[in-house]
């Protein structure tokens, strides 16, 4: 079966968002880069972290920033595209022809497809590894002048293949709480050490109030002992052990199901994994959502009200994030379902475009 070629008004069209898309990214881009650039003079200048640790530091957050860029700059790529061929009497041109809005804005759903695809891909592939290494960097700097720098909500795995994960941190007292230690067994199910807190002390991971399970192939508990201290002897070298820490933003969506399902099985809370897991899906697509508002919003500009749809889209952005991070709280909360919690703001906009591109229909 042959895959239909693009017509001449798909080719054109597609050419001529793709051609103010990238500009976008790329001033979006330079923008994030100057909101971080205070953390980096404060690591060049007073850290006195060498210049090419700095750089490489920048380098590696550069797939997160264009991530960050490529909804918003769906949105005024749309929207700049749509508003140029309304100002030179295109899209009019196209509708006298017979040509209906519907048929127009399909270049423009296929571009926003295309991206939104890149968009993931980029996320679930290249952002977790070069999250990963750019906080491999911090951590370097922190564990030579000082505490290793564990943070909350990660996983560590050591050279045994166990994975350790801790809840919340007193970083003042360098006190963890709420740790879960798990084995990987020939079984499903791992054996699994819980623990109210516990220190990092030379080698090993001295732990308080705690319960010991095993579990059978059917997920059952065929052992549970209770423990009110017990060390946990950790092999690997200090550096390395904290190397080996990811959050859930240095992890593919397959790696952070994976464990997602361990801890669900273990009884623990996942409803912060869990948003972070379907954030990597629903964020992605928003790009195609923006794409969706910006043709009709673009349209405005064939009244040379270019400033009415501009402060429109960024009045939009701005309340697309309010809703998202609105969203991922009370995901995060346990108020709502975490999937309904990622989903909800794209549901909205989609159907906010679907009333505007009906509406540029009538016109």
């Amino acid at each position: 079966m042959k895959i239909p070629r693009l017509k001449i008004l798909d080719r054109y069209i597609i050419s001529q968002v793709m051609s103010y898309f990238l500009g976008v990214v790329a001033l979006l881009t330079i923008l994030l880069i100057m909101e971080t650039m205070f953390e980096l003079m404060e690591m060049l200048i007073n850290k006195k972290v060498p210049f090419i640790n700095v750089f490489e530091l920048l380098i590696y957050r550069l797939p997160a920033f264009l991530v960050l860029t490529f909804p918003v700059a769906l949105l005024g790529s749309s929207e700049l595209a749509i508003g140029q061929m309304s100002t030179t009497n295109e899209i009019v041109a196209m509708r006298t022809g017979g040509i209906s809005f519907r048929r127009i804005m399909q270049p423009f759903l296929i571009a926003g497809i295309l991206i939104s695809i890149l968009s993931f891909v980029t996320n679930d592939y290249i952002v977790p590894e070069t999250n990963h290494i750019s906080q491999n960097i911090i951590r370097e700097i922190v564990l030579k002048k000082g505490p290793p720098n564990i943070k909350r909500n990660v996983f560590f795995r050591d050279a045994e293949n166990r994975y350790f994960y801790i809840n919340r941190l007193d970083e003042q007292n360098m006190i963890m709480r709420e740790i879960m230690i798990y084995e990987m067994t020939p079984e499903r199910f791992p054996r699994v050490i819980t623990a109210t807190e516990g220190r990092w002390v030379v080698d090993t991971w001295q732990l308080k109030n705690g319960t010991i399970y095993n579990y059978n192939k059917d997920g059952k508990i065929t052992y549970e002992m209770s423990f009110q201290e017990m060390e946990i002897l950790v092999k690997d070298e200090l550096q390395d052990f904290f190397k080996n820490q990811r959050t859930p933003q240095e992890m593919s969506s397959k790696e952070l199901k994976q464990q997602i399902q361990i801890l669900s099985d273990a009884g623990v809370d996942t409803n912060n994994f869990e948003v972070d897991y379907h954030v990597k899906f629903s964020y992605p697509l928003s790009g195609l959502i923006f794409a969706l508002l910006g043709v009709p919003l673009g349209t405005q500009m064939k009244r040379g009200t270019k400033s009415t749809g501009i402060i429109i889209s960024i009045a939009l952005v701005f309340l697309y994030y309010v809703v998202y991070s609105l969203g991922r709280s009370l995901g995060r909360g346990g108020m709502i379902e975490p999937f309904i919690a990622c989903w909800i703001p794209n549901i909205i906009f989609l159907g906010l475009g679907i009333i505007l591109v009906i509406r540029a229909e009538k016109v």
